[in-house]
Parts: C-alpha cells; structure tokens; sequence
C-alpha cells in the first residue's frame, strides 16, 4: 500500500527539465569562473531565477560539525580553537567564540586552582 502514496511518485520529466537547467548553470559558471553572478545575470548569461540566490550566506550556515565554536574553545582549549579554524576555514564569528570560549575555561581553571592553592596553604 505504501509503494501506492503520492511521495512515491514523482514527474520524470520534470525532475529531468531541472537537471537540465542546473547542467546548464552548471557549465555557465565552469566557462565564466573570473564573473560574479550578479555579472552573470546582468550579462543574462543565466535565468534571473537563479540571481536571487544568496551563495555568499549559505556556504557556512553552521557552527562547526553543528558545535558551536565557543563549546569547542571552552571544552578543548586551543586544540579547539585550532579545531574551528581549520574546520570553518577561518570563519572569525565562530574562531572569535571559540576564543572565548577558551579564555573563559581557562579563567575558571586558574580561579579554580587559586581557591584551591589557597585552600591547603591556610591549613
């Protein structure tokens, strides 16, 4: 019965027709790779459809493997810092997170260590 619902049935056709234009948006970008796509559109090398796409914002949507940097800082220290850096290709919102997130776990390590210091030199 299941093989029967409408999400398994789909328009060959136009799942080809779409193919199709991203092959040919596909080949316009590989022969014009020196033009932005503002160019490219204003050139009408390519569908105004595919103008309005925001590439620039969705590349790196995400914190590192879906962590966000400043976990990574304050559970990992500089190895985590390093780990976002390479990881985000140095996205600085997410390497800046991380940062502080290592300056704030090894803040609480000294304060720590302080208290503790203090706390055996009294006795």
């Amino acid at each position: 019965m299941a093989g029967q619902a409408d999400d398994f049935n789909y328009n060959k056709q136009l799942v080809q027709d779409e193919f199709a234009d991203l092959n040919l948006l596909e080949q316009t970008v590989v022969d014009n790779s020196f033009m932005t796509l503002s160019e490219m559109e204003s050139k009408n090398m390519i569908s105004s459809r595919f103008g309005n796409l925001n590439l620039a914002n969705n590349l790196m949507m995400e914190p590192a493997l879906g962590i966000p940097g400043f976990w990574w800082g304050c559970i990992f220290g500089p190895l985590g810092l390093l780990a976002v850096y390479v990881i985000t290709d140095n996205d600085q919102a997410e390497v800046k997170k991380a940062l502080t997130g290592c300056l704030v776990s090894t803040g609480v390590n000294i304060l720590f260590y302080v208290l503790y210091a203090s706390m055996y030199t009294i006795y």
